[in-house]
């Protein structure tokens, strides 16, 4: 297989991201040596001169300045506080309230790190943390622009393996929420206030939510259309269990939709111990919804862009992977789409280079089965014209894996060594992604061909074509699930604490 390399667009990605992260620190040092603060007291105006303002360390941190300031028809003074040497030191702001003539005492409390900047540790703020959000927005645009490059290679060269499906799955999930981000007049209406490190926090943790909030409509759309695709299929090819996986779907992605509707509803109510496991569900179930949404939604496109893929024509053996044949040895619809789709392209890569390419028809013997589905395909090959010294049997597989694996081993006895020659497969369209991801874990070099279906049958093969591929992966994918959910734990502890 070919190994990851490093290109220059990895390395532009790299040094913006530090860039920006030393932007960011030299920007923070500059500017956070003064930090600014609102008290807000009442509708009725107080001078400035009328509030005795005292820091508990000057050496720490002085006081610049009080002054008025009125926001939104609320009278708030503006206090100023500048680091002087890196510690830990209260400032107290003492007045009578305008209001009823009660006198009034406030502290916040800071510390002035040795680079300068003066951290609030009431509200665990400084004042360059919100250029946090347009520089995290800004980092999610160059990420998704990098990785979209690297998309379109793969999809370019027909190098549709599972590493296609993360990188479609990350630019969705950060371009939605980039979107969602921008378009969230709240947040951007509190921006020229003190932004606080919960707030960031918040934000990371409201991402799946978000983002599920953003895109319920088209995946409902989504999910309903696989009902109805496998009720059209129930009627065509019978009620079986396995031709009711996309109401399966839909069921959860409408309960997963429904608990966070319910939980969001829960927040009103007095915090207590349901409130605040309400919290962790909608937070929890939002984000497997957006993670699996991701990750079925980068599935779906790239096996489309892996049937629409057209292979060059310089292929030296082509794969046919087999499936059940009828009773009498003949193979069935499917199976027999898949040898004339493998035939075709032969015949059109001969035609076009002069070129001709050896078939090798993958397929053991079932128990109910009277020959080979290996036997079944050459016999077929060969009324069509395939003479029988291109065609190499592989008869011991009993599944797609071994389809591939066995296949491979056929191909080297033949060529000597499978990475000195180009290798196609040929399968049903929702079958050639799996393929792919298959022969990357053979470390095979292979190009897909698509044999069409009917259009009935392939929404429920899709899903279980996705279902087999997230089982194949489950312990990455658990292992992720599970760092995310201790990382929300994390957050949330600081959040709420």
């Amino acid at each position: 297989m070919k190994k990851f390399q490093i290109k220059p667009r990895h390395i532009v990605l790299a040094l913006s991201l530090l860039a920006m992260l030393i932007a960011f620190m030299v920007y923070t040092v500059c500017v956070s040596g003064k930090y600014s603060y609102t008290e807000n007291v009442g509708a009725k105006h107080l001078e400035a001169d009328q509030v005795h303002a005292k820091s508990s360390d000057e050496t720490v941190a002085k006081i610049v300045s009080v002054e008025n300031y009125t926001e939104e028809g609320n009278n708030e003074l503006k206090v100023t506080v500048e680091g002087v040497n890196p510690g830990d030191c209260v400032v107290t702001l003492a007045y009578r309230s305008p209001e009823n003539g009660q006198m009034l005492v406030r502290t916040s409390a800071f510390r002035v790190l040795p680079i300068g900047v003066v951290y609030d540790l009431t509200i665990d703020s400084f004042t360059s943390l919100k250029a946090v959000i347009p520089l995290g927005v800004a980092a999610m645009l160059l990420i998704v622009a990098i990785l979209s490059l690297s998309f379109r290679e793969k999809q370019r060269n027909g190098e549709f393996y599972y590493s296609m499906v993360i990188i479609g799955g990350v630019i969705l999930f950060l371009l939605l929420n980039v979107i969602v981000t921008l378009t969230d007049s709240q947040l951007w209406s509190r921006f020229g206030e003190a932004v606080t490190t919960k707030d960031i926090l918040a934000l990371i943790v409201s991402s799946g939510n978000r983002f599920v909030m953003f895109s319920e409509i088209p995946v409902i759309m989504v999910a309903a259309s696989l009902a109805v695709s496998n009720i059209w299929l129930v009627v065509k090819e019978g009620f079986r269990l396995q031709n009711l996986l996309g109401v399966v779907i839909a069921v959860l992605v409408a309960g997963g939709i429904l608990t966070i509707r319910l939980s969001d509803n829960y927040s009103v109510i007095q915090p207590d111990a349901l409130y605040y496991f309400a919290m962790l569900a909608n937070i929890g179930v939002a984000f497997l919804l957006s993670y699996f949404e991701c990750m079925f939604l980068s599935t779906m496109f790239c096996a489309v862009a892996s049937t629409r893929y057209n292979p060059p024509y310089d292929m030296d053996y082509i794969i046919i992977l087999g499936c059940a044949i009828r009773k009498d040895g003949t193979p069935t619809p499917i199976l027999r789409g898949r040898v004339q789709r493998a035939y075709d392209f032969e015949q059109e890569q001969f035609q076009s280079t002069g070129k001709h390419a050896v078939f090798v028809p993958s397929g053991g013997q079932g128990s109910d089965e009277v020959i080979s589905e290996s036997e079944s395909m050459k016999r077929c090959l060969m009324e069509m014209g395939v003479p029988e010294e291109r065609i190499l049997k592989e008869d011991r597989s009993v599944n797609t894996y071994q389809n591939m694996a066995f296949s491979k081993t056929v191909i080297e006895q033949d060529a000597g060594d499978i990475y000195t020659v180009k290798v196609g497969f040929s399968t049903t369209n929702y079958h050639v992604f799996r393929g792919y991801t298959l022969a990357e874990k053979l470390k095979m070099r292979v190009k897909g061909l698509s044999a069409k279906t009917k259009l009935y049958f392939f929404p429920n093969a899709f899903v279980r074509e996705f279902i087999g591929l997230l089982w194949e992966k489950k312990w990455k994918h658990l292992l992720f699930i599970f760092l995310f959910f201790a990382v929300l734990l994390v957050l949330y502890l600081i959040i709420r604490y």
